[in-house]
């Protein structure tokens, strides 16, 4: 695998990845790298991440660089804190010469800073004023911590000596207004710490920041782990060694509810093949001479395999940190005997997955009950805790996280009302005698009522249905004068969701026949509505002014909430309407029978 290997997409849940490469640069790194960054320290708990922290790291890219950083070590420095950060943290990139040269915003990807990097070489001279200046116009977010890394051999030099007193004043007016904003400077001076001339090593002890002496180049990659782990607190756990020129490696994930999972492999890994095996949504490879950081989004299995072969020697520490999304919700049942109110919790991520059981499960919440430490039991997937309350009040609830490896986001605080409910006084003594009497009395004239209204109700029903028999096939007298009233056609619901007007029918005036069908109405009232059936719906002239419907197709007729049988005959009267659904052409329609008001005769 080459040096500076770019960010590469694989697709999702594959379950297997194959990177290949070939083998390019062989690198030696001291023993401080593999000490320094093997013994870093794992933190006790990871807070909830509010705060955005804004990072510009800039390169001193002039001529005398290449004698103290002759195979770019610095631009893999560069390269593998951009690609190993939280989603927190956002990194840009300033390099310079005798002017600005590139500037990378914030949360450029691993494939941009190797484009503009691979291609930047050590030359000319070095104004750091310009640098400097250019990165202190990156920050945009007044609320965000800001730093800036300063990479260079320490000095400050252009080709005139007015230029370079030019530069030396731009960048003591940079250092000022950086210290003025609160930004940060940490200093890596490379080489051998400079006695004469224009240096940048004030700019460390004027903002508050780090200078840092590195003799050899080669040690930048051990403050990857010193920024990410010890300086920014990134939840991380040390899961395991690759050594020789061999090397596999298994990490298995607390669970699969995490927005990404990363897998950083830092130290010296001049690896030719490498092969992981995950399930993921995505999964992207970063790598550099010095690290490879794997990023798994939305796991879907917990383990993953890593393999690795390597001609020369490898010596690599594997970390594992996460990042999860979450939401809290509150609730509260109230228990009346013993004046508690039972509280629960529920911690989920935002698709609705409950994280209570995942890693959180064994006691990995902490939960603040009004700014004090809560015990708690997890019952049913959510958080229980017990409070006395005399009175109605506010629950306010706030959740830590103990788990070192992962960073979360969300919003950490919610609060709950919680009610007591009135307790009721003994009521004073009731005349049983009279009040029996009185309910004797109600009840019996509920049933009367409720007997008078089920034969009433029996008898509608047996009225609606009626034979076919009495009615005649043939009408006599006055045709024309047979039907009563109007219809009026809703469609509730078309097969392709059209709109249409309600349309209705003076049947009193336009009807002059035995019967009509849904077809025929439906083609008066120019409703472009093909229904299989709608001919074998029939309508005729009934009792009362009635509408007799019979239901030969299909479909399903309801009157009120009564389903109409098939092959009987109905009575619709005045202000009553049938619902047809066809199901087969996903089509509803309405006809409601009313009257005609005198002006429509």
């Amino acid at each position: 695998m080459k040096s500076g290997f770019n960010r590469e997409t694989y697709g999702g849940n594959t379950g297997r990845i194959m990177i290949t490469g070939m083998l390019s640069l062989l690198f030696l790194l001291s023993a401080l790298i593999f000490l320094s960054v093997a013994c870093i320290p794992v933190h006790a708990q990871e807070e909830v991440r509010d705060s955005v922290r804004e990072v510009v790291v800039v390169l001193d890219c002039s001529k005398s660089m290449e004698d103290v950083d002759g195979k770019y070590m610095a631009f893999d420095f560069v390269k593998g804190l951009a690609a190993s950060v939280s989603r927190d943290c956002r990194v840009g990139v300033v390099t310079y010469n005798d002017e600005v040269c590139d500037i990378l915003p914030f949360g450029s990807s691993h494939a941009a800073l190797k484009d503009v990097l691979g291609n930047m070489e050590y030359r000319r001279y070095g104004n750091a004023g310009a640098g400097l200046e250019a990165a202190i116009g990156m920050f945009t977010d007044s609320t965000a911590e800001k730093k800036i890394i300063l990479v260079s051999d320490g000095e400050i030099m252009m080709d005139t000596e007015e230029g370079t007193e030019e530069a030396v004043r731009a960048f003591r007016q940079a250092v000022e207004h950086a210290a003025g904003s609160g930004i940060l400077i940490d200093v890596f001076a490379l080489g051998e710490t400079l006695k004469e001339g224009h240096t940048v090593y004030y700019a460390a002890d004027s903002t508050g920041g780090k200078l840092q002496e590195v003799a050899d180049a080669r040690e930048l990659d051990d403050f990857i782990g010193e920024y990410l782990f010890r300086e920014w607190g990134m939840g991380q756990r040390h899961v395991g060694k690759l050594n020789g020129t061999k090397g596999e490696l298994t990490v298995t994930l607390p669970d699969c509810f995490m927005e990404t999972a990363k897998i950083l492999l830092l130290g010296e890994q001049q690896n030719e093949n490498m092969t992981i095996s995950a399930e993921a949504d995505r999964i992207n490879v970063s790598k550099g001479m010095n690290y490879t950081v794997i990023e798994l989004f939305r796991p879907k299995a917990e383990t993953v395999r890593i393999q690795t072969s390597s001609e020369a020697p490898m010596d690599m520490d594997a970390y594992l940190t996460a990042e999860y999304d979450f939401v809290i919700s509150a609730g509260h049942t109230y228990v009346q005997e013993t004046g508690t109110a039972r509280i629960l919790l529920s911690v989920t991520t935002p698709e609705g997955k409950n994280l209570l059981d995942g890693h959180l499960r064994d006691g990995g919440l902490e939960i603040y009950l009004n700014g004090e430490t809560q015990d708690y039991t997890v019952t049913d997937g959510r958080a229980c805790m017990e409070k006395a309350y005399g009175n109605d009040g506010t629950a306010v609830l706030e959740v830590g996280f103990k788990n070192p490896y992962a960073s979360y986001y969300g919003e950490k605080k919610t609060e709950e009302k919680i009610t007591v409910p009135v307790v009721v006084e003994e009521p004073e003594p009731v005349d049983w005698f009279f009040w029996s009497v009185i309910t004797v009395f109600v009840m019996a004239i509920v049933v009367l009522f409720l007997v008078a209204w089920k034969r009433r109700k029996m008898s509608g029903r047996r009225r609606r249905v009626i034979e076919d028999s009495r009615i005649p096939l043939k009408e006599s007298g006055r045709r024309g004068s047979d039907f009563c009233g109007k219809i009026v056609v809703y469609v509730i619901h078309s097969k392709d969701d059209t709109d249409y007007p309600p349309e209705s029918i003076n049947l009193f005036a336009r009807c002059n026949r035995e019967m009509i069908t849904l077809e025929w109405i439906l083609d008066t009232c120019n409703l472009p509505l093909e229904l299989k059936g709608s001919e074998r719906i029939i309508f005729r002239a009934g009792d009362d002014r009635s509408l007799a419907i019979k239901n030969n197709s299909k479909a399903s007729a309801l009157m009120g909430r009564e389903l109409l049988a098939k092959g009987r005959t109905y009575h619709m009267y005045f202000h009553e309407k049938v619902t047809f659904i066809f199901e087969q052409e996903d089509t509803e329609i309405e006809v409601h029978y009313k009257d005609l008001k005198p002006s429509e005769r």
